[in-house]
């Protein structure tokens, strides 16, 4: 089976990082690609869980008068990390999840491969 580009954006991300899970969704929580690996997480969960994240932002955005979001992080027990990130490719808003291992960094992966994705609009 073929991997489109955004399945391997995802799939190198989460290899070099070592993630649990990996999934690229619209804005409005639509999964569009997943890290192409077996993962305990179900894609269409964290997908709709990002709709929920997204909601609670723009609420406390609006009461706290806060500059728009670009990253949520929800740091569990384990300390492993639920992180989203949110940006925008060509006119469409989409966010990056990971679940990452407990103290990995997730950074510097996240942010190449958002760049990697927003190239993929730009051709």
């Amino acid at each position: 089976m073929a991997l489109s580009n955004f399945e391997k954006i995802l799939y190198e991300m989460n290899t070099q990082g070592d993630f649990s899970s990996t999934v690229l969704a619209s804005d409005d929580g639509l999964p569009i690609a997943a890290a192409p690996q077996p993962s305990p997480y179900d894609a269409d969960t964290i997908a709709a869980m990002v709709t929920m994240v997204k909601g609670f932002i723009k609420d406390t955005q609006t009461r706290l008068k806060l500059a728009e979001v670009d990253e949520v992080a929800i740091m569990v027990g384990d300390r492993s990390r639920l992180v989203c990130r949110y940006f925008a490719a060509g006119d469409r808003a989409f966010v990056l999840t990971t679940i990452t291992q407990p103290h990995q960094t997730y950074r510097r992966l996240m942010t190449h491969a958002i760049r990697e994705i927003q190239a993929e609009f730009q051709e």
